[in-house]
């Protein structure tokens, strides 16, 4: 996913994925394949249930704030819907819904670093349930893949990026009401709308905003009309 000044390149993301904040009114079959796919991904490596549904409890906490109007559970659900479309194409599927789960956790951080706490969060919580230490490191480096979302050589940091910018190439309404909400969260950051439209610009020049094949064919196109949009529509 970010503070406009403090976050610099960082901040240059903040268009990821925004969609309206129903808070938790997610309780959608979707949703609760999400909730239930993670929660097995725990198990296996703690056979508890609580513990798996003390940690799924805390995560909907974490993402249900009132000012999530940006990296909310609605955020995660559009990203879970798209790494499945591309399971196939990955290596360590699991690995990628637990970075997912926990990229956001931290938000709105005083220091600015959502990024870090986030990673430092999921490693937290990874290594209390025995998680093996080479997918913890990899678990952090995936979280901390979103703070720039640079082209990787590593192939599922790419698809793992791409499925959390995929909002970019949504329908216009749909990128319409992301813009709303972006607005919502940062829009009483100094200078927001330059920020903006530097960012939009950042990405327009870009050879490719999407990294991988499988989203480029579907999202580059939509994606490149949708900023284009939005830039006529900032001073």
């Amino acid at each position: 996913m970010k503070r406009l000044q403090a976050k610099a390149i960082g901040f240059l993301f903040i268009c990821l994925l925004a969609i309206p904040n129903l808070a938790f009114k997610y309780m959608t079959s979707a949703n609760h394949d999400l909730e239930k796919e993670f929660k097995g991904i725990i198990s296996k490596y703690n056979k508890t249930p609580t513990v798996a549904q003390k940690l799924w409890d805390e995560v909907v906490s974490s993402y249900s704030g009132e000012s999530r109007h940006y990296h909310n559970m609605e955020h995660l659900q559009n990203f879970y819907n798209q790494l499945k479309k591309c399971k196939q194409l990955t290596t360590d599927h699991d690995l990628l819904i637990i970075a997912m789960v926990y990229h956001d956790v931290v938000y709105n951080s005083p220091d600015h670093k959502d990024e870090e706490r986030s990673a430092d969060f999921a490693v937290e919580r990874l290594k209390g349930i025995g998680y093996p230490e080479e997918k913890i490191a990899s678990c952090k480096a995936l979280i901390l893949a979103t703070k720039t979302h640079a082209l990787s050589t590593d192939a599922d940091t790419n698809y793992f990026n791409d499925a959390d910018m995929t909002i970019l190439g949504l329908d216009e309404a749909t990128y319409k009401t992301y813009v709303k909400n972006v607005r919502l969260e940062y829009g009483n950051t100094p200078q927001f709308d330059t920020g903006r439209k530097r960012v939009l610009q950042y990405f327009l020049g870009m050879d490719r905003i999407y990294k991988t094949d499988f989203f480029y064919k579907v999202y580059e196109k939509p994606a490149r009309a949708n900023i284009a949009a939005e830039i006529t529509t900032l001073p």
